[in-house]
């Protein structure tokens, strides 16, 4: 541990002080090749055939004189904007060549006293766009993939390599063959070759340096992995959301885009960390893929949230520019997708037309918060901020250009862009509204139910009021009924009418439904079947009478309907529409069929008459005695309902409802001549 940072101090006192030598001493550990460098554009010829050859330019023996210099010492003070780093040498673009790209050759002889130790070589992280290494002619490792007619370069990282013993006069040759998409120009400025000297020096100093700057490497993409994590975590929440909030199709875009988010900094990562990603690889997923997929859903989820759906041209517009945006961030990579010789006119408009889009995407940001302004300005003014840190993010480069604005950030070794933190930030303003309307939203729905809750109660005292049996007085009958609806209100009905001859009148019936509807159209048939049974005692009239009254008044129910008339000589009229027949007995009454009322003002109700005898029993029941279901899932039935249809009402009601009530429950028991009377 002593021996590496006695090495790593005598780096720091070498940096500036060893920049123009041409003698290394490598007693000082490591010392930075700062040149000048020989630099010339283009690719070296072979010596030899491309199969067995060599490249010429790489030879110890090449003149290279004729090169012109570069000095690879940095500017004082200089910094890389895009990665913050110290001391950036700005590239062959920015220094007399800014139309080269693809190949060019960087040159360096140098006198080793080595004292016959084996050197190393560190190469920088930040260069443009791949290499290959060549000391005295010999080739010792590369970055990227060099093949004889086409090169896949890939996210540059840190590497260290060994180097061959110097020639016995001490003097060392090193050659360095680049690579820089056509691409990368119209992307970042000042670009092209090294932007930080290699280090020469012993393993053990140059192994610090690897190490060092491949912790720096890890922690640039640190952002990209907290915000993949911030995102994953989201997903859960999100999908959620949109399962509980269907009819809101903002949950649904806020997912898409948490979702998009997650795998934009997932593939980012991996592209820079794993070696066998290629660079087409992260520029497809990140600026392909996912970036023009994350613009859109940002619109469109603000667009749901604002409720701006009268504004049909913003989402037109998103559209129309996450299409385009695809169109030109292929066309702008295209050399990196594989095709090299794409013309430098195609990715020039590609260049301008990305910067017109962009923005055009911030003026629809922007157009969205004005518009939200004017629906909700709390969320719209939360919202702003956020957004326009996504606008800044989209327009770095030219901001680069003219400020010199860095975009990452470090603490304590780990990077944040402004694009994480903008997307971060994004999220938790869109939590903390999402809490804000999910709390506005359970109050209204509180004051909601105590509305529905105070409706319900004056329904139910109403249809309490309505569905009272009048009191039958009679020697020759008696009338139970019990009535237990399976809600607040009920759809069954009942009605007891003795007239002044004393007919008995019965009406029970079913409305479809169940609620505040149904209770209504109870209230209406219960008051007409009233009025009609004190006109005549005919069952047939009072069915059409109330078949008439629901017509186009029903609201889509329609109501299942019994009507029966008991006069004093035993003979009772039944009159059905659609509803269950009575007991007589434990026996079922054969009733011929009819459609309920309020389905057509065609139907027709047929009269039936049988004849009493003194102790004879009828049960009237509803469908909830039939339909009351077990936790099993059988149902009470018809054969149960029989058995027991000769019990009280009280005991038919009770059992159906501890077997399982599913609907209102109705039970009217009828009893001709009760036997006190038979026997007086």
């Amino acid at each position: 541990m002593r021996k590496s940072m006695v090495l790593a101090l005598l780096l720091a006192a070498a940096l500036p002080a060893c920049a123009q030598q041409p003698t290394i001493v490598l007693g000082q550990s490591a010392v930075p090749l700062t040149g000048p460098w020989k630099f010339s554009p283009g690719d070296s010829p072979w010596a030899g055939t491309a199969a067995h050859g060599h490249f010429l330019w790489a030879e110890t023996g090449f003149d290279d004189s004729g090169w012109a210099s570069m000095d690879m010492t940095p500017a004082r003070g200089s910094v890389d904007v895009e990665f913050d780093s110290q001391g950036f040498v700005p590239g062959w673009t920015a220094r007399g060549y800014p139309s080269l790209v693809r190949f060019a050759w960087y040159r360096l002889r140098i006198h080793v006293d080595s004292q016959n130790h084996p050197l190393w070589l560190a190469m920088p992280s930040d260069v443009d766009d791949g290499y290959q290494v060549f000391a005295d002619g010999r080739f010792v490792g590369q970055m990227g993939w060099f093949g004889h007619d086409r090169v896949n370069v890939r996210y540059a990282e840190p590497a260290e390599l060994q180097l061959p013993a110097p020639a016995p006069d001490g003097d060392l040759v090193l050659a360095i063959r680049f690579y820089m998409s056509p691409t990368t120009p119209w992307r970042w400025p000042e670009v092209g070759g090294l932007h930080n000297p290699p280090v020469i020096g012993l393993g053990d100093a140059v192994r610090l340096l690897h190490e060092k700057a491949m912790r720096e490497s890890v922690g640039f993409v640190f952002g990209d992995f907290l915000t993949g994590l911030v995102f994953l975590l989201a997903i859960p929440l999100c999908l959620w959301a949109w399962k509980d909030n269907r009819s809101d199709p903002a949950w649904f875009w806020l997912l898409l885009t948490v979702t998009a988010q997650c795998c934009a900094s997932a593939a980012q990562a991996v592209a820079l960390l794993d070696p066998h990603a290629s660079m087409a690889f992260g520029e497809f997923w990140q600026y392909v893929a996912c970036e023009p997929l994350l613009q859109l859903f940002w619109v469109l989820f603000w667009w749901h949230w604002f409720g701006l759906q009268d504004r049909r041209w913003i989402r037109t517009a998103a559209w129309l520019l996450a299409a385009a945006s695809v169109t030109v961030a292929v066309g702008l990579r295209l050399p990196i997708f594989g095709f090299p010789d794409t013309p430098a006119t195609v990715l020039q408009i590609c260049s301008k037309a990305g910067i017109w889009l962009s923005t055009a995407e911030g003026l629809l940001l922007l157009a969205l918060v004005i518009e939200g302004f004017r629906r909700d300005r709390t969320a719209a003014f939360a919202a702003s901020l956020p957004i326009l840190l996504l606008e800044f993010n989209n327009f770095y480069v030219p901001l680069l250009v003219l400020f010199r604005i860095p975009l990452q950030f470090w603490f304590g070794g780990l990077s944040v862009s402004v694009g994480d933190l903008a997307s971060m930030f994004m999220l938790v303003i869109v939590g903390w509204l999402a809490l804000r309307r999910f709390l506005k939203n359970r109050d209204r729905e509180a004051t909601e139910r105590e509305s529905i809750a105070s409706d319900l109660e004056q329904a139910r005292q109403l249809q309490q009021s309505v569905l009272v049996a009048e009191a039958v007085r009679s020697r020759i009958c008696s009338v139970d009924v019990v009535y237990r609806p399976a809600q607040t209100v009920g759809g069954d009905f009942f009605l007891t009418v003795m007239r002044p001859d004393n007919t008995l009148v019965i009406v029970i019936g079913d409305v479809s439904g169940k609620g505040l509807g149904a209770a209504m159209l109870v209230a209406v048939l219960v008051g007409s079947a009233r009025t009609a049974a004190r006109q005549t005692s005919d069952p047939a009239f009072i069915l059409s009478e109330l078949n008439l009254q629901l017509l186009g008044r029903s609201g889509g129910h329609f109501a299942t309907c019994l009507v029966g008339a008991l006069r004093r000589d035993g003979s009772l009229h039944l009159a059905n529409a659609g509803h269950l027949p009575p007991y007589r007995n434990g026996e079922e009454l054969p009733l011929p069929p009819a459609l309920p009322l309020g389905i057509s003002a065609e139907a027709e109700y047929f009269e039936t008459t049988l004849q009493l005898a003194p102790g004879d029993s009828l049960t009237f029941v509803s469908d909830g005695v039939v339909e009351a279901r077990a936790a099993s899932g059988e149902l009470f039935g018809f054969d149960r309902t029989r058995a027991i249809s000769t019990q009280s009402a009280d005991d038919i009601a009770r059992a159906a409802s501890t077997y399982g009530q599913q609907d209102d429950i109705t039970v009217l028991t009828l009893q001709f001549a009760p036997a006190e009377v038979v026997h007086a």
